[in-house]
């Protein structure tokens, strides 16, 4: 994609047979490579480089923010695919975390102008993978969300359809006829195994940071700070979406669709029911939030109640490896009156098994097992409620301990999250995670302002040439005092006289 220099001899004499050629006769032509040397394609092609690169940043970004969340929507693919996966799978967790990596660390090199060839033939691989999946999504629905951008960003099937297209659209623009020569590296060519290290490195410590604690970044609707009130409540303004549902029966080995209205009598088996959207409408961001008691009793409204209350959700009542942190936690909560829920899926036989084993006197809640793995990312994990408000959350390997569990929680400094400190956590998150880019384009900056690599080479071989030429011009010069002093000499058969 770089100029050529070409040493061309003008004005040459096809009859001459001179070894001597004069200096003269030669000139440096520059040729430029017709698809890489008009300004407004370059100009072109690098902002479609880094409008490709940020999304796949972003995209890996969020996915590695919340690991377990990919891991999710995986399972659901692989149920979609009539595929068993037990969870928690480490199969799905490790391809989830090379996914992230791939598309961050490839959103990385586009930006930096690293491996540019090797990595839009990557892109156009992977775009050639998903860009028909998606299509399919988008036309059977069997998956509401694809879950590209994580829970930062949510995108119906039909979206994400056209954004594959669009990005596929760019690689092949990108990589017909080598527009990728276009791309200026941000950083000398030396260095992008530095960028690329860090990149693989840093992704990988944050997501294990991630799977160990909490997810940097809450963009789930139990992030801290969430009135879980106001989050149910539906606007007097707005009106609730319509949905009309339609039951699978069979009989006689032939199934038919009904609706509610042409309902048949019971010599029909129920199969199944699926619900149509008739009208849009506003959903609450807290929709499918609802306790229900040992009893069946609702008991939602006793979370709005002022004070603490904790809520410990546990998913699998099979592990009882946590059993005496939760103990000592609900025995500071009964010392000081705070109420303890546990928030689980599980059966009424699991309940009882768990009480056995572990002795747990605290009661539990009935809640739908996707609403428990929205509401904290860990198994057990545990939130403290103020007011009808989230003031903090705790993963398995977070939950206070005995060493904090000494006085009362109106005067303990870890009990409450404000809004500060999660913002404070998000610029530290931000900082650790991208400024070091931002200083490697720095420096390479202030060390090496000269000319790229490639300027010098070009410009050490024109330095050669000339030397060549200089060479060539005192051997000239040679030759002609030579030949002052010898007789010309004369062809007898074609009676031709040479004079160089």
């Amino acid at each position: 994609g770089y100029d050529q220099l070409l040493c061309v001899r003008l004005n040459q004499d096809k009859r001459s047979k001179s070894r001597i050629i004069p200096a003269a006769d030669f000139t440096m032509v520059r040729i430029a490579n017709p698809y890489t040397s008009h300004p407004a394609l370059r100009v072109t092609c690098n902002v479609l480089r880094f409008i490709l690169g940020a999304v796949f940043v972003f995209s890996g970004f969020a996915k590695a923010i919340d690991p377990l969340g990919v891991v999710y929507k995986l399972g659901e693919y692989a149920e979609m695919s009539g595929i068993a996966v037990a969870e928690p799978s480490r199969f799905l967790l490790w391809a989830a975390m090379l996914l992230s990596l791939f598309e961050f660390v490839a959103g990385v090199c586009i930006i930096f102008g690293a491996w540019r060839r090797t990595t839009l033939t990557a892109l156009l691989v992977f775009m050639l993978l998903m860009t028909p999946l998606t299509l399919y999504l988008a036309v059977a629905n069997p998956i509401t969300d694809c879950g590209c951008f994580g829970e930062a960003v949510t995108l119906t099937n039909w979206q994400t359809f056209a954004k594959n297209v669009v990005l596929l659209a760019i690689v092949v623009f990108l990589l017909v006829r080598r527009h990728y020569k276009t791309l200026f590296p941000l950083i000398r060519r030396t260095w992008h195994w530095m960028v690329i290290v860090f990149a693989i490195a840093s992704l990988y410590f944050f997501m294990r940071a991630n799977l160990r604690h909490l997810p940097a970044v809450d963009f789930r609707p139990y992030r801290i700070g969430t009135n879980l009130e106001e989050a149910m409540t539906m606007p007097d303004s707005l009106s609730a979406p319509v949905f009309e549902t339609f039951f699978i029966l069979e009989k006689d080995g032939k199934k038919r669709t009904f609706s509610l209205e042409n309902y048949p009598d019971s010599s029909w088996t129920f199969v199944g029911s699926r619900s149509v959207l008739k009208k849009k409408g506003y959903i609450p961001p807290l929709h499918d939030f609802e306790l229900t008691d040992e009893e069946g009793n609702d008991i939602t409204a006793r979370l709005f109640d002022p004070g603490y209350t904790f809520l410990a959700v546990i998913r699998d009542l099979r592990s009882d490896d946590m059993l005496d942190v939760l103990n000592d936690l609900y025995d500071f909560a009964l010392l000081h009156g705070y109420p303890f829920y546990a928030l689980t899926s599980g059966t009424d036989a699991d309940i009882k098994r768990w009480r056995e084993q572990t002795g747990a006197l605290y009661d539990f809640c009935y809640l739908d097992d996707i609403t428990l793995k929205t509401i904290v990312r860990s198994d057990p994990g545990v939130l403290l409620i103020k007011d009808g408000t989230i003031v903090n959350k705790w993963s398995r390997h977070d939950i206070p301990r005995d060493g904090l569990l000494t006085d009362a929680l109106d005067r303990q400094p870890w009990a409450e999250k404000t809004r500060e400190q999660v913002r404070h956590r998000y610029a530290k998150v931000a900082v650790w995670m991208f400024f070091p880019y931002l200083l490697l384009i720095l420096l390479s900056y202030l060390m090496h302002r000269t000319p790229s690599d490639d300027a010098k080479n070009r410009r050490g071989h024109i330095e050669k040439e000339k030397k060549f030429f200089e060479k060539e011009k005192k051997h000239i010069k040679k030759e002609k005092k030579f030949l002052k002093k010898e007789p010309f000499a004369t062809d007898n058969k074609t009676k031709h006289t040479y004079n160089p």
